[in-house]
């Protein structure tokens, strides 16, 4: 396990418009083949709100991002080797799915269930609604790079780093938009750890560290 990958799970933060706040926090020490999978099973069945019939295939889904909210990926992290990139690319889904609950009209919980079970689903679902409480949605482009899988016997880590650079929160009522001054504080590495349920990987546990320089760009 690298130095990177421990400093990770070391450390949970809050950046921006709180994309990564589901964070866990990282003194867990899971023994299982990637460190962190144990702590993300809190239960062995899916998220109550997960659909079956919308979980069979790893294809994109309908994702509700308003028009002023862009995901970016840098398509230079794919490997080439097929099960890696189907985790990138499943992951990609489930950040789609997170940037969708915090940012559209009305959240898609069953869209979240599909991608953020267990411990990760329970602390999205918890965020998102006391963010949604505080009046506020995202705006803006989320940007992720630096995305490195690393695969276990029965689970899969994915770390990366999140530019929120060019991300604000927005008063959902009036469209203002809470525009913030450059920072450090803009960028943030992060570990999800995934595991395959039926046709699809999921989200069981995360962690991140904020103020990272090792993402600054």
């Amino acid at each position: 396990m690298s130095s990177f990958i421990r400093a990770v799970m070391a450390t949970a933060a809050v950046s921006g418009l709180v994309l990564l706040s589901a964070c866990g926090s990282g003194d867990e020490s899971g023994k299982g083949d990637i460190e962190g999978a144990k702590d993300g099973k809190k239960s062995a069945s899916a998220s109550p709100s997960s659909s079956p019939s919308r979980s069979k295939s790893l294809g994109a889904p309908d994702f509700d991002l308003p028009k002023d909210v862009r995901t970016v990926f840098d398509s230079e992290d794919m490997t080439g080797d097929p099960k890696k990139d189907e985790i990138l690319r499943a992951h990609e889904h489930a950040v789609k799915a997170m940037g969708s609950a915090y940012s559209a009209e009305k959240p898609d919980w069953s869209l979240i269930g599909r991608f953020y079970q267990d411990a990760a689903g329970e602390r999205l679902r918890a965020n998102v609604k006391k963010y949604r409480a505080e009046g506020k949605v995202g705006t803006g482009t989320y940007r992720y790079y630096n995305r490195k899988v690393e695969i276990g016997k029965s689970s899969a880590a994915v770390t990366f780093c999140e530019s929120q650079r060019d991300a604000f929160a927005k008063v959902a009522k009036t469209g203002k938009v809470i525009r913030t001054k450059p920072s450090m504080s803009d960028f943030t590495s992060a570990k999800d750890i995934m595991e395959k349920r039926g046709d699809t990987w999921v989200v069981i546990h995360m962690a991140s560290k904020g103020s990272d320089e090792k993402c600054a760009r």
